[in-house]
Order: C-alpha cells, then structure tokens, then sequence
C-alpha cells in the first residue's frame, strides 16, 4: 500500500483548460504524445456529447489521464480520471481473484466440479470445474440470452439469477470442447463466495482487494438506489442526440459485472499484475495463462488472444498483451496490459458508440509503436477500403442472393437485389460494394468474398480485422399464409419456464410469450425461420409431423421447444 501510494504521489496534477472551455482535471506532464492521444478522442472532446476517460499506465504510475465528453449531460458535468463508470466484463477478473483468494484459503478448488457447490444444478455440472467456468469453456448457457426467450421482465435478483442457470438442462457443448463467451459461470462464482464465507462478492472484494490496494472509488454495486460520488450517466445515440441507456437489471447480481470504478483507481488494480500485492506471484500467473482445451488447444478468443481466468492474453502486434472489454446499458470499456513493456492503457465510456477497444490500441500505438510490430489490420483495411469498385450485372449479382448460414455461431444472413446493388437483408440493410472476382466491401473493415464450385457459388465468408467466418447457403422459403398456417401453435420450454404462441397476424407468423409479442418469424429455408438474433430450426417426427423446434442465439444453443399445442 506505501509502496503504490508513493509510486503515485510524485504524478503532476494540474487543471488544464479544455478545448470546450469547461475545466478539465488532468494527470500528467503534456508533450507531444498526449496531444497526439488528445487527438484520438477528438469526436469525443465536447459539451455536447458523453465521451470516455482515459488512463495511460508506466511503471506502475499513472501517466496521462484525462476525461473527454460529458458525464453527464443533464447537469452539464464533465468526464473526468476520477469519474466512476460501470466496467461491464472487466469486472469478471475481480470474481476470479475472489474465486483464487478462496482457493488459497483451503475453501475451494479451481478444480472442484461447480456441482459441488451447487447441488442443484443438473448431472452434466460434474463435468464443469471452476476453472472452466471462469475461462469461457464451460459449455454454460448465458443467463440474459435464456431470460431474453422468455418474453419477461427480468425481477433482477439473485434468486432470479440462480433459478434460470440451475434449471437449464444441459450444456451448449460438452465442458472444455470449446471456447464460448457466457455470464453464467460467473453468476455463480459470485455466489459460490457467499456460500462459502457468508460474505457478499461486494463485502469480501472490499476487505481483500479494493481496501488493501487503496481503491477507494471502486465497488460492485449492489443497490441501484445508491448514491455514488461522480458516477456517469450511460447514454446510446438517438436522432442527432442522445437517450439515457440504463442497465435494466438490478446491480445485486454481480459476478459477470457490476464493477464501478475510475480509471485513476484502475491503475492501482493494473499495478498489482507486476507488485503481486493482492493474491500473490502464483495467483497472478493463473490468471494470465491461457486455458487449454480437452484437445489440448488455447481457448482461441480471437486473432492472437486466448481466453485465461478472467481475461484475455496473447499478443498484439508483437507485444504480448492481458486485456479483457466490458459493456453494459450504455457503458463501454477496454484496457490493454503490456507485461514487458509495463505500460497500460484503460479506456472507460458512458455511450455506446464509443468503440473503447480501437481507441485504447490507437493510444497503446502513439506509446508502443516504435517497438510493435507492422499493424497487418491496419494495412489490410485500408486497402480494402481504397480497393476500386467494380461494375457488375445484375445477372452477375442475382446468383448471389440467397440465404447464408453458419452454423457454429447459430447465425443467418441474407442478400438480395435492390436496383442494381447487392444488400444485406433486415432493418438496416448494407449495401455490398463489388471489387471484383466476387469480393465485396461493405465498410473499410469488413470483406466478403462468395465462393464455391460452378455458376452459383455455396459459401461466403465475412472477414474483418477481428477474425473470419464461413456462411453456407441454405435453400430459401417462401411461406404463403396457408404454408405458415402448418406452424402456427402453442411451444413450451420448461428450461425458461416459457410457452412461445406462434400465430398467423396479416400474413405474417407471429412469436408471443404471454401478452408479449417477440416478433416476426421470417421463413429463411425449408424449416427455418430467424427472429431477431435468433435462428429457429423446426424438428419433425417420422411422419412429418412438427414436434417442437430448437434455437440457436449466440450464446445459447439447441434450446429445445416442445409442441404442446
């Protein structure tokens, strides 16, 4: 604690006047750098618009902080280092420290069978240990996917929580097959510690973490109500303005979020990474070593990033990296780690156009660039983006419009004509730019390119810096009132306690769950419909009869219905 607090005292504070005219208070010496980080939050650097806080982190020390956008723009008071803002996800590596602390008292086991501490949950629990559920790869259904099925008001306790994770039936994929993100695992950890000492995640997070490393303005917030000192308003852009965009759940559930917190609080946190004040050297290793998979492969999260306990690790660029992002309501945040280096970046946000993963990599590149490697998404992208346009027929683009499936994400998309142009299809089509050899643009970031043997190609795959994915074509539907008629009924999951009514509304096939219509059932291929995020698949018996049918979204997958009706 004396060594932190001396690392940090000798750090200039000095009030600065923005360029919006309203005082900012800022940390740190400005040069040359920091003018170049100010420009990267330029969109951001106004009266009128929320924005994100910023720490630069060396040696331990915070070295430039500083506020862009408004905190809130109701009262006109703007972002600052010392704003408290929700982390979303970053908060999961404060319940893995929890869950590791515990394990160090003799409480638990990372290798424990989460069953053995939840008795409740079904039989396949005993091939999920904590240390699966805490690294992704537990096979664990999202808990706000399943709720998002049921049509419902979440109550938002933790009652509520529990019900709906203990109840599913069984996993997405048998435990440690694969990496698929999910907040249920986390749910429980945060209950797990309750059981375990009679202590709330909140309570035993301020005794054993936030007080020892002086994180005063850091806490999981367990009641909504509560006042927080300089704590932001979330916001999503609205017409040429802006809405509030609250978290609709009640903060008692905690785990897979909850953390508040500021970015000049952030740096006492990202300091004991290297001063091991909190949990100690082996701690810290577990939590940035990357989990392997039954086939003995990293828990791959995305291009060089695995998934660890609690965070991601790899590298960028060359430099190896921990990171982890957070959203939730109109927050967003990111921070970027870089051991050898010992330099961070945090970036936390109160819209939810903020995009705090690019904006932390551009500040980590002003710092880090002389020793990084060439930025090859960079590159890529900006040629894809200066790459011409090709003209081509609309013969030439018809043999394109189809229906397009993955189906490992659980994802379907679809393409069609308008005019001359190729578009995605939904509320907010996307026009596919051709470039010639069916390669097409739809952004400066995102390729997609149709492939496949003979006149009409059977595959498109999307690519962008982030990663790629394969699409297949599935045959199209066309449902007349008549042919939809056949599925209309009654579907019951006893999973989410929920009975879909499918019904015939103007032509259309309709999804309700009570008295609340969940939308429009689009006929995609033969058996299959989308709705919303969600991809439906009717299952039928032998004789062709509609038995039920399964959903696939994101998160959740092969969540059964039953035909009740």
């Amino acid at each position: 604690m004396r060594r932190l607090l001396a690392r940090l005292s000798p750090v200039l504070l000095s009030l600065v006047v923005a360029s919006t005219a309203s005082a900012q208070y800022t940390i740190g010496i400005r040069d040359d750098k920091t003018v170049r980080v100010d420009s990267v939050f330029r969109a951001f650097d106004r009266t009128d618009t929320p924005g994100c806080a910023l720490g630069v982190y060396q040696d331990g020390a915070i070295k430039y902080g500083r506020g862009y956008g408004m905190a809130s723009l109701e009262l006109s008071v703007p972002i600052s280092p010392r704003t408290v803002l929700d982390v979303g996800s970053i908060s999961k590596q404060f319940t893995a420290m929890a869950m590791l602390l515990l394990e160090k008292d003799g409480k638990l086991s990372l290798d424990d069978p989460i069953r053995k501490h939840f008795p409740e949950m079904p039989a396949y629990a005993d091939r999920i240990t904590w240390r699966r559920a805490l690294s992704q790869t537990s096979g664990l259904r999202d808990l706000w996917t399943l709720w998002g099925q049921t049509g419902r008001t979440f109550a938002g306790d933790t009652v509520d929580a529990l019900d709906i994770i203990t109840r599913s039936a069984e996993p997405n994929y048998e435990p440690g097959d694969s990496y698929l993100y999910t907040n249920s695992g986390w749910i429980l950890a945060a209950q797990a510690v309750y059981r375990l000492t009679g202590k709330t995640l909140a309570e035993f997070a301020q005794e054993r973490m936030f007080g020892p490393l002086g994180m005063r303005d850091t806490r999981f917030l367990v009641d909504r109500a509560a006042v927080i000192p300089n704590l932001a308003e979330s916001y999503s852009p609205r017409d040429r303005g802006f809405r509030v965009q609250r978290n609709p759940y009640d903060g008692a559930i905690m785990g897979a979020g909850g953390i508040h917190s500021t970015v000049e609080d952030f740096g006492r946190w990202l300091d004991n990474y290297d001063a091991a004040t909190v949990g100690g050297r082996d701690v810290i290793t577990t939590m940035t070593t990357a989990m392997k998979l039954n086939n003995g492969q990293p828990a791959t999260s995305g291009p060089g990033l695995a998934y660890a306990v609690g965070r991601t690790v790899g590298t960028v660029r060359g430099l190896r990296v921990v990171s982890h992002g957070g959203a939730w309501g109109g927050f967003r945040g990111h921070f970027l780690r870089f051991p050898d280096q010992r330099f961070a970046v945090a970036t936390f946000c109160n819209v939810t156009n903020a995009g705090p993963d690019s904006l932390a990599q551009k500040v980590a590149a002003i710092y880090l660039g002389d020793r990084m490697g060439p930025d090859t998404a960079a590159v890529w992208a900006e040629a894809l983006g200066a790459a011409p346009r090709v003209a081509m027929s609309g013969a030439e683009l018809g043999r394109l419009v189809g229906v397009w499936r993955n189906e490992e994400r659980g994802e379907v998309r679809r393409t069609r004509l308008k005019g001359d142009s190729l578009m995605t299809d939904g509320q907010t089509p996307t026009t596919y730019i051709p470039l010639g050899g069916n390669r097409f643009r739809t952004d400066g970031r995102t390729e997609v390119r149709f492939e496949g043997d003979g006149a009409t190609p059977t595959k498109m795959v999307v690519r962008t810096p982030g990663g790629s994915g394969t699409y297949l074509r599935a045959d199209t539907a066309a449902l007349d009132a008549a042919k939809l008629a056949e599925y209309a009924g009654d579907y019951r999951s006893d999973e989410v306690e929920t009975t879909h009514r499918w019904k015939i509304e103007k032509g259309q096939l309709v999804a309700y769950a009570g008295y609340r219509r969940l939308g429009v059932l689009e006929p995609t291929y033969r058996d299959g419909f989308t709705r919303g995020g969600s991809v439906i698949d009717i299952v039928r018996d032998r004789k062709g009869r509609i038995t039920g049918y399964l959903v696939e979204s994101g998160r959740v997958r092969h969540l059964r219905f039953t035909r009740v009706r």
